[in-house]
């Protein structure tokens, strides 16, 4: 059915559609297509549900202005971003060969080529139209009332299986921790709806694992499905101190910022984007595992580690914590 509907939509000949496991999205899906004349593409499959147009229509903006480094969907024969088949959206983006970021590491060049493109981002006026369709930050962490279900659920003490005994054990044993993130992330989220603060434009998702180098070495900037109208620091997060261990030095954090160009850094919006980073992963990892029953024993139990992950050291519930006590 999808081969058809890109043939369809696109005005390609299929002649191989490969699903490629990337990112760990359930609503989402990613496919490499090959056409018959030897041209690939990159298919992104999404629900619905939670679909954001702004996530195409964004990049695409920020490519016809002339922002470098970014994938925009390729249009339909209908000069559309993408295709509704049934309960999802289909588009279709150039395929880059390469490697993902994470895994290849960036050079100092790379970090101030991702720098001067963000700066960009940051300094784009957007039309009135994107602006409406864009999220705007309400200082509320993404999947704060699910966080609130799980402490509701954990203190009921009906699990039974044993992912969901070893998830409540694990919470039960960090419980003054996972309070102390909770509420500091709700008064810096109080504070910073009191006062006044700039929006800018943000990808909002900008660690390594979206970013793809390409076989001769240029960078991508790929997934836009949190873009968000939001403070700088909602971007800068990511590669200042960063989110977890190793993702990050203060060697590339300088270049980065040498490409970015010269920001004053509000450290109340930075320290609370980490917590807010911190709560929306304890949320969703645990929501996996206790409030999803229709997932496989093994997404839980990659769920359960994930959530576990958050609390060793260097990872971003320490460095949430460590913002406070750096001042």
């Amino acid at each position: 059915m999808l081969a058809e509907a890109v043939e369809a939509a696109y005005g390609i000949r299929v002649g191989a559609l490969t699903f490629l496991p990337l990112g760990a999205d359930s609503a989402s899906a990613s496919y490499r297509v090959d056409d018959i004349d030897g041209a690939s593409y990159f298919v992104k499959v999404r629900a619905c549900s939670g679909f954001s147009p702004a996530s195409l229509l964004v990049p695409l903006h920020l490519q016809q202005q002339g922002v470098p480094h970014l994938l925009a969907p390729l249009p339909t024969r209908a000069e559309v971003p993408w295709v509704a088949l049934d309960r999802f959206t289909v588009a279709l983006f150039p395929f880059v060969k390469g490697r993902i970021g994470a895994h290849a590491g960036l050079s100092e060049r790379h970090w101030k080529e991702l720098g001067a493109t963000v700066g960009q981002i940051h300094a784009t006026q957007l039309p009135p139209e994107l602006v409406a369709i864009l999220p705007h930050e309400r200082f509320i962490p993404s999947r704060r009332p699910v966080v609130t279900r799980l402490q509701e659920v954990i203190a009921q003490q009906v699990a039974s299986d044993p992912l969901s005994v070893e998830l409540a054990e694990f919470w039960n044993a960090r419980r003054d921790q996972v309070r102390a993130l909770i509420r500091r992330a709700d008064e810096l989220a109080s504070r910073l709806r009191a006062r006044s603060g700039s929006l800018v434009l943000c990808h909002a998702d900008l660690h390594t694992w979206n970013i793809l180098l390409g076989s001769d070495e240029h960078l991508w900037l790929v997934d836009w499905d949190e873009t968000i109208l939001a403070r700088r620091e909602r971007d800068l997060m990511f590669v200042v101190v960063g989110i977890g261990r190793d993702l990050v030095s203060p060697r590339q954090t300088a270049c980065f910022l040498q490409g970015y160009g010269e920001v004053d850094i509000d450290p109340e919006a930075l320290t609370y984007y980490r917590y807010a980073w911190a709560v929306q992963d304890l949320a969703a990892y645990g929501e996996q595992v206790l409030l999803l029953p229709g997932l496989g024993e093994a997404t839980r139990r990659d769920a359960l580690e994930g959530l576990k992950s958050l609390f060793e050291p260097g990872n971003i519930v320490e460095i949430a914590f460590g913002s406070d006590r750096s001042g």
